[in-house]
């Protein structure tokens, strides 16, 4: 993928949690700027690209991006995310088993459900699912390979019935969506009175996100990312549609060795290439590990 995008595939955009049209650059990163609304403190990426250039990118080559590999490719996606499988859906036993805890299992919906791992696991736990999906490369691999009810469209075009389910997940999905306030509301609108939303997200206002600054991987993404969530800006939404925030936890997942090696070789090549000659020799590069960086958040909400 190109590197440059020609000048007439951006648009400029207000605000979408206050709808105020008075921002500040925070940092410039490949072409594009991060903005933060004078107004309610939201970062985005303004200009942005239009919707139709966003979508683009969510091909194969989404899947298994070069980039966490070494080369020049344009940093987006993720490394293996097939290979990574069992580390992937053990990271999500761990959110299952919060939402176990607030929610009785029923009909759960997985916005952005890419190849379906998490449908799997929540189908281990009794529940009915559905998945939704905008990559037709993720939507055809969990539709044909995993046979998984999933539909390739996004949540407003699927016109789900008001009150059909009792969960809703979104796991890295709301820093991509052109109009994340609107697809909460859908959200809303599509869960039970007491039904619980998911959603995980990177932390701009985390602390390694501050210390990091145009480092943080999260912000590298930019290409994908267009909107960067505090803890606070995120409440805000959630509650300005109805939602009551239950829980905010850091989200962290399992990692192979290698995987978090090759990872933590994104920001310093050297000290990783220690730790990985380290691994290497006692026969620790396949051992899964939980990481938590604490720079991302999951933020559980009931539907009042």
């Amino acid at each position: 993928m190109a590197k440059t995008v020609p000048k007439d595939d951006f648009k400029r955009v207000r605000c979408n949690l206050c709808r105020a049209d008075s921002s500040r650059t925070a940092m410039r990163i490949d072409g594009f700027s991060i903005v933060q609304c004078g107004k309610c403190g939201l970062k985005y990426v303004n200009p942005r690209l239009k919707e139709g250039v966003l979508h683009r990118i969510y091909d194969e080559e989404y899947y298994r991006n070069t980039a966490f590999r070494g080369s020049d490719a344009v940093f987006y996606g993720y490394g293996e995310y097939l290979k990574d499988e069992q580390d992937i859906k053990a990271t999500f036993r761990r959110r299952m088993d919060v939402i176990g805890r607030l929610v009785r299992k029923g009909n759960l919906l997985d916005v952005g459900c890419a190849t379906g791992f998490f449908l799997e696991v929540a189908k281990e736990r009794g529940w009915k699912v559905q998945g939704l999906e905008l990559s037709r490369f993720a939507y055809g691999y969990a539709k044909r390979k995993r046979n998984l009810p999933v539909i390739n469209r996004t949540l407003e075009q699927a016109n789900f019935r008001e009150g059909t389910f009792d969960a809703v997940t979104i796991f890295d999905v709301i820093e991509h969506l052109p109009d994340p306030k609107r697809t909460v509301a859908e959200i809303h609108r599509v869960l039970r009175k007491g039904g619980i939303v998911a959603i995980t997200t990177p932390d701009i206002g985390s602390l390694v996100a501050r210390l990091l600054g145009k480092k943080w991987e999260e912000v590298r993404r930019v290409r994908e990312h267009i909107y960067f969530f505090s803890e606070e800006t995120l409440r805000k939404m959630l509650e300005s549609v109805g939602f009551e925030v239950l829980k905010v936890e850091t989200a962290g997942r399992y990692f192979s060795v290698k995987s978090a090696v090759e990872r933590g070789k994104l920001y310093s090549r050297p000290v990783f290439s220690v730790v990985e000659a380290l691994a290497k020799a006692f026969g620790l590069m396949g051992r899964k590990v939980y990481v938590d960086p604490r720079y991302k958040m999951t933020i559980y909400a009931r539907k009042k």
